[in-house]
């Protein structure tokens, strides 16, 4: 008989005995703070990829600027790697810039708001500043395409998010320092890295928020409402002593380092691990060099991991990322604008895809807020969502008018002209509808005023439409024989009438009429003696534009067609009757990415006689080796091939890439039949060739070439190397 003793032995032997070594292990839950810096905190990306890399989690984080916004897409579910990938791949001309992304608006917009080089608003003739140098709205954008989902899955809270997240903020009222938990996670992304003074605060809340940084730069108290066991600070701070100061961006995110000494030092002593990447080689404002701040982000994490590991030995750490199931999207009920005091909402409504009763698409949501900010007449626009119903929502669009009153300056220099500036003024949006009433004055070659109405949508119909009356001289050199012999001057006044259609976002037609006395003032010549001393050309006109190029002022691709088509009717009191058209193309086209080729055709008839005001003037920048208006004709046809190879970039920015050009024109100045039908065709055409050099600058375009004329010609029209050099954008209506 087995004893009660050996039963009970039996089934105590039996019993599973636990795995100390699993059961015993102490849970480590890890803390991230992420600081400012700016560029600099792109480091923050190669602390991550490590850590990631290491299968070390982090159970909850806080950021502030740009920390705030690599640690807010992590901490949404995306990976270091794909942040890493939107860092190196983002156009931060476009991301940062003011100005619409190019193509984003239609090209009689895009010709209109790029005339000049500098911009102001004003509230009645008082210039305006901007809060903030640039607004932001294109980061938003960005923002909104890669959380806006995630956002509305984790119910708008923090904590709900894969890894629970702060982002910290300063509250202009107030001064105090604002710790984001819950709302919008882009919004609090965008008031964390709002510089003061470089970008514009968010409004939350009725609060006005700007960058954290301005009271604490390294946010690590935040991290205390998590209660983590062990707390990893990455900061990005220049060395003291490091003298890079860089420029506006450089200086403000060094001073706010310098003014929170205090703060930083306490953030530091709470923090358990500090990893310090070595960003002294760089600027604040080196957000093209975003490989190699990662790269230093990676480096110092390596450097830490031993410490790290040290630390979690013998512990087992606590993964916290959470998966988010997605959330059934309500319908729209219906669609509201919020901050509309001059606009109409018809202006822009039609702008909205987005309907009531469609179910709610972010997607679609976010290309109706492009559209409506590429009209050009909001600085700012956001999106609530008002449940109205469990399954609906009411969508607020949220916008901030400009100041619709404008100052435009244009400066310009070129070797024909010299020094000319133009001056512009009015008011846009007149009565909400998006059209201006602009006044404009050059003072140089020609000096003249102009005032006008000009728009570009009527109604609902991208209609565009111009009423302008004018008043101008021009000066213009008069040639011989191929021989200079004199000044003329030509005194202008009249009006035009121009309505069209704009055919998609690249082209547009404008049917009109104009009306216009040219009164000339020649020296005493006996060849003068012939030409009138005024002339009335009145009569209807027409204009096609095609225009790809990729920047208006400095392609390196696309093309460009115009057709233009003025006429001069005696029926309406015009004293001379003609028909003038004119057509050109021009167009480059990359052979690699460092050489272009550069094509263009212009060709320009005219049928009658054509006042002496309307003789096509040529050469100077159009054909090379010739004198400005060295050709007055009233016909003629050019042919011009180029080769550009791009030899640096000025500032290392591609904005500014220099291209070395190869140069040649072939021109004639008969009318293509009487061309035809010429015996010896070769000496009716002139020709140049010659050198050039282009680059973009702030203050616009540089063109400076170099040619040579009628080379090998027995008899040149004209001799010796002639130099061309343009500097600035063309703003002038007359030339």
């Amino acid at each position: 008989m087995i004893s009660y003793f050996a039963v009970a032995l039996i089934l105590l032997t039996a019993i599973p005995v636990p795995d100390t070594a699993e059961t015993d292990l102490q849970d480590v839950r890890i803390g991230l703070a992420l600081s400012g810096g700016a560029a600099l905190g792109f480091a923050h990306i190669g602390v991550l990829k490590v850590l990631q890399r290491e299968g070390i989690d982090v159970c909850c984080i806080a950021g502030n600027s740009m920390g705030s916004l690599v640690g807010g897409i992590y901490a949404a579910g995306y990976s270091a790697a794909e942040i890493e990938s939107i860092a190196v791949n983002a156009d931060f001309s476009v991301l940062f810039g003011s100005r619409v992304p190019f193509g984003a608006r239609h090209l009689p917009e895009r010709q209109q708001n790029q005339r000049y080089i500098i911009g102001l608003n004003h509230i009645n003739f008082v210039p305006t500043l901007p809060s903030g140098i640039v607004p932001l709205q294109n980061v938003e954008f960005l923002l909104m395409d890669i959380l806006s989902e995630i956002e509305f899955n984790t119910h708008y809270n923090f904590d709900s998010l894969p890894i629970p997240y702060r982002a910290i903020a300063v509250d202009l009222a107030s001064g105090e320092l604002v710790t984001l938990r819950d709302g919008r996670l882009e919004q609090a992304i965008r008031a964390s890295i709002a510089i003061p003074g470089v970008f514009s605060p968010e409004t939350i809340d009725t609060m006005e928020l700007v960058d954290g940084g301005v009271q604490q730069f390294l946010p690590v108290e935040p991290l205390f409402d998590f209660q983590p066991d062990l707390i990893i600070a990455s900061t990005t701070v220049h060395s003291y002593g490091n003298r890079n100061t860089g420029g506006l961006i450089d200086i403000i995110s060094r001073t706010l380092d310098l003014i929170n000494i205090c703060d930083y030092q306490e953030q530091l002593s709470y923090a358990d691990i500090v990893i310090e990447p070595d960003v002294d080689p760089f600027l604040s404002s080196d957000f093209h060099h975003a490989r190699e701040l990662i790269a230093a982000g990676e480096t110092a994490a390596e450097d830490a991991l031993p410490a790290i590991k040290e630390r979690i030995k013998g512990k087992r750490v606590v993964a916290t990322r959470t998966a988010v199931k997605d959330r059934p999207l309500p319908y729209v009920k219906a669609i509201h604008f919020n901050g509309l005091n001059t606009t109409r909402a018809s202006t822009i409504s039609h702008l909205v895809k987005t309907k009531p009763g469609m179910a709610l698409d972010f997607e679609r949501l976010h290309g109706d807020m492009a559209s409506i900010y590429n009209t050009g007449l909001f600085s700012d626009l956001n999106y609530e969502l008002i449940f109205a119903s469990p399954d609906s929502v009411v969508v607020i669009l949220d916008v901030e008018e400009i100041p619709y009153g404008f100052y435009a300056l244009g400066i310009r220099y070129d070797s024909s002209d010299d020094l000319v500036l133009g001056v512009e003024a009015g008011q846009g949006n007149l009565w909400g509808s998006g059209a201006s009433l602009r006044a404009a004055f050059n003072l140089g070659n020609p000096n003249s005023a102009r005032l006008g109405l000009t728009g570009t949508r009527l109604f609902a119909f991208p209609f565009g439409y111009r009423i302008d009356v004018f008043r101008g001289s021009i000066e213009r050199s008069y040639y011989e024989d191929g021989e200079w012999l004199a000044e003329y001057a030509t005194t202008y006044h009249g009006g035009l009438v121009e309505a069209g259609y704009i055919l998609g976002r690249n082209a547009f037609f404008n049917i009109g009429l104009t009306v216009k006395e040219a009164v000339y003032r020649f020296p005493a010549l006996p060849t003068f003696d012939s030409l009138p001393s005024s002339e009335w050309v009145i009569g209807p006109t027409f204009r096609l534009e095609y225009n790809t190029y990729d920047d208006l002022h400095m392609p390196t691709k696309g093309g460009a067609f115009v057709i233009n088509v003025i006429s001069s009717v005696p029926r309406l009191n015009a004293d001379r009757e003609f028909a003038q058209a004119e057509f050109s193309v021009d167009h480059y086209a990359p052979l690699s990415g460092r050489v272009l080729i550069h094509t263009g055709f212009d060709l320009g008839i005219t049928i009658g006689e054509p006042a002496w005001d309307n003789y096509f003037h040529s050469g100077g920048s159009d054909i090379i080796g010739f004198e400005n208006a060295f050709f007055t004709t009233q016909n003629r046809m050019s042919i011009r091939l180029g080769l550009e190879f791009k030899i640096l970039e000025l500032l290392d920015q591609e904005d500014y890439p220099v291209y070395l050009q190869i140069i040649s024109d072939i021109a004639a100045f008969d009318r293509p039949d009487e061309l035809l039908q010429s015996e010896d065709i070769i000496s009716r055409l002139h020709w140049g060739l010659g050198l050039g050099v282009r680059t973009n600058t702030p203050l616009g375009p540089l063109q400076f070439t170099a040619g040579l004329p009628d080379i090998g010609k027995e008899n040149p029209a004209d001799t010796g190397i002639k130099y061309y050099i343009s500097l600035g954008r063309e703003f002038r209506y007359t030339r």
